[in-house]
Order: structure tokens, then sequence, then C-alpha cells
């Protein structure tokens, strides 16, 4: 899934790559991104593999904040969401044990940046260890809601496609100066982008990084090779201001 987005008005642009777990096919990524330059609006979500359909679950989730602008954790959204998700997966014919697994639910991390042009402004809103990072000058100023690579959790904390249960979201935000870049990565990249960080002090260009599809999947199949990266559906989106 690539799309490229643009919106001189407003002076954002919006990248999005993605490459999936090796030996799984593209219609298997459970990966999602949405991105909306002229609204400043970017969203990904990254769907738990153990769990029910997670790729439709994360598609509504990005939908929601960047197509129907609205917050996907809010107590007057989440359960109309839940409650599409269920009407989109729970289709006649399927077999007792496909059954089973959706009363059990899907669950994704979720992360939502908004970016307020005319105030010099970002937000963004963040449940589990999708990450964004923000750079000014090639420095990493902000990274979050993980903060170490050593802080990944196979446990981490997740939004759910059922149940009565709403996740509490981290919040973070600040000022930024046109020319900065925001980065949105899913955990294996974000965990990758962190140790980067901590290693050398800066991260790959992100705009090196996803300049193509092509040259995005090279990097990544090289990251896997040598170990730096985990095989996992790996998503980046770059917000350039």
């Amino acid at each position: 899934m690539t799309s490229r987005s643009t919106a001189v008005a407003v002076a954002l642009t919006a990248t999005s790559r993605t490459v999936t777990k090796l030996g799984r096919g593209a219609e298997e990524n459970e990966d999602r991104c949405a991105t909306c330059p002229e609204r400043g609006r970017f969203a990904v979500a990254d769907g738990a593999s153990t769990s029910a359909r997670p790729e439709v679950w994360s598609r509504l989730l990005v939908d929601a904040f960047v197509r129907d602008a609205v917050d996907p954790l809010a107590a007057e959204v989440l359960p109309g969401l839940r409650e599409r998700w269920w009407a989109e997966v729970n289709r006649p014919g399927l077999p007792w044990y496909a059954r089973a697994k959706l009363q059990l639910g899907a669950d994704a991390s979720f992360l939502g940046l908004t970016v307020d042009v005319g105030n010099q402004l970002w937000a963004a809103t963040c449940v589990g260890d999708s990450c964004v990072f923000h750079v000014s000058a090639g420095r990493t100023c902000a990274a979050g809601p993980v903060e170490h690579s050593t802080d990944f959790s196979r446990f981490a904390q997740l939004v759910g496609s059922r149940g009565p249960s709403r996740p509490e979201p981290v919040v973070l935000g600040g000022a930024y100066r046109p020319g900065d870049v925001f980065v949105l990565a899913t955990d294996a990249l974000a965990q990758f982008l962190l140790r980067a960080v901590e290693a050398r002090g800066r991260m790959p260009s992100p705009g090196w990084l996803a300049h193509s599809a092509a040259r995005f999947a090279r990097a990544v199949d090289a990251y896997r090779h040598h170990g730096c990266l985990a095989n996992d559906d790996t998503t980046i989106c770059v917000v350039q201001t």
C-alpha cells in the first residue's frame, strides 16, 4: 500500500509506505495508514495478528480519524466503530471456529496526528506502540509514546473492537517550525528508529527511507536481513511541513 498526497496551499506533504511480513501477501498486511494534508490529519494503526480480522479494525480507526475527522477513542465514537467492525466481519457461512474467534474481537495500536499549520502546533493521540517522531533540522525533538527502544513489549495497550472498555490514550504535542518533519511508524520500525537515535544521535533520513516504495522495501529487507528490524508489517508515514 503506497500513497502520496500534496497540499501546497497548507504547506504539508505526506508520504506513506508499507512492507508486509516476510512470506505474506500484501492482502495480509494488518497495518493501515491514512493521510489528509489539507486537513492536517494523519494516522497509522497496527492490528494485532493474534486477534480477529485486525486489518478491518485498523482501517476503521484510521479512516475515522482522517476521513471523518473524529477521535475514534472518544466515548461517543468508539461504540459505533465497534458496531461497524462487527457488521463487516460477521458474515453468513463462517465456520464455527472463525465465529468463535470473532467473539474475542480485534485489537490494534492507534496513532493519530494533527498538524495545525496556522498556529504551528502539533498533537498526537496514541494507544500502544506505534510512535510519532518530531524531527527538526535532522534532530529528533520528541518521540513517543514509547521513549526507549528497550521499552517495547508484546503486551502493549491496544484498542479493542469488542467489550465496553475504552483505552486511555497518551497525548503528545507542542510547537513546530516550518520545514520540520513528523514520522509516524508502526512498532517494528519505531523500535528501529529509536535504536538508531540512541546509538547515533539521529535516525536514517525519513525522506530517503520513504522516497519510493521500492527504496523503502529494499531498506526494510536489508534491515531485516542484518537483524536490525523485526519481521513484522512495517509502515512509515512522513509528514513534511
